[in-house]
C-alpha cells in the first residue's frame, strides 16, 4: 500500500457519519447489511447513505454485492488490517536525523 492509498482510505473514515457506518458494517460481520439496515442501525437519512457508502466503496474499505435487487454492503477486513498494518508498521522506529 502506498501513501495515497492509504490517505484515502484514512480519508474515507474521516468522517464521523462514515466512520459509524462502516463500525456497523464491522459488527455484521461477512454477512454485511443492507442499505435499510444501515439506515436504521445509523440513523443517517436514506438520502445521504448512498453518498457514504460510494464514498466508503471507492476507497475500498467496503464492498458491495449485489443480491437480488438489493445491495449488500461488506467491511473489507483484508484493507482495513491492511491499512492498520500502514499506520502501525514503523511503530517505535525512531528517525534519525
Amino acid at each position: 500500500m502506498n501513501e495515497k492509498q492509504a490517505a484515502a482510505g484514512f480519508a474515507a473514515m474521516g468522517a464521523d457519519h462514515r466512520l459509524g457506518v462502516l463500525r456497523h458494517l464491522v459488527k455484521a460481520g461477512e454477512a454485511g447489511l443492507l442499505v435499510h439496515e444501515i439506515v436504521g442501525k445509523s440513523g443517517i437519512a436514506a438520502s445521504t447513505m448512498a453518498h457514504h457508502l460510494k464514498t466508503l466503496r471507492d476507497a475500498g474499505v467496503i464492498l458491495q454485492k449485489k443480491q437480488g435487487r438489493s445491495t449488500v454492503s461488506i467491511a473489507n477486513y483484508a484493507r482495513l488490517e491492511a491499512l492498520a498494518g500502514y499506520i502501525l508498521a514503523e511503530c517505535c522506529v525512531a528517525e534519525n536525523g
